[in-house]
């Protein structure tokens, strides 16, 4: 499970052999209900996740052919939502080849599981510097502003 606005990864899941997509859902609704974050009211959700409409009472979306009665602004609506969802592939990828989840390295029963979570967390700690930095640099633009302001007064 990934926010979508911020591309944080808010559950992570190892499954053993290749399960329907269906079935992936529910177990990261669950962690991410053990772990008391707020579950959202809507996942987005590609093609393989067809199957129920509403898991945890959390309501599935899945793409398909727009209704009659939908208007333009339906239409637009809904292929933004999903066009969202497809941004989601690509951290899939970075996670498999920059953050070590392509191939496991530990020797455990339990190491799949742990793979995955060390990679989620080094793409969330990334992240959070990201906004540190953006933050920090705001800061110290907001402070040379008001600095340099203020010496050009005095100097008046």
């Amino acid at each position: 499970m990934v926010n979508p606005k911020q591309f944080i990864i808010l559950g992570i899941k190892a499954y053993e052999g290749n399960p329907h997509n269906s079935k992936t859902i529910e177990p990261l609704l669950e962690q991410m209900k053990a772990n008391s974050i707020k579950l959202p009211q809507e996942v987005v959700y590609d093609r393989g996740g067809r199957g129920e409409k509403e898991i945890c009472g959390v309501r599935i979306s899945t793409p398909g052919k727009p209704k009659r009665s939908d208007t333009s602004y339906e239409k637009r609506c809904k292929r933004e939502k999903f066009r969202r969802r497809a941004a989601i592939e690509p951290i899939i990828g970075h996670l498999k080849s920059q953050f070590r989840m392509g191939q496991n390295y530990l020797s455990d029963k339990q190491s799949p599981q742990m793979n995955a979570f060390l990679s989620a967390a080094a793409w969330n700690l990334k992240k959070l510097m990201e906004q540190l930095i953006e933050n920090g640099k705001k800061r110290i633009f907001a402070f040379l502003e008001k600095l340099f302001f203020f010496q050009i007064l005095t100097l008046k």
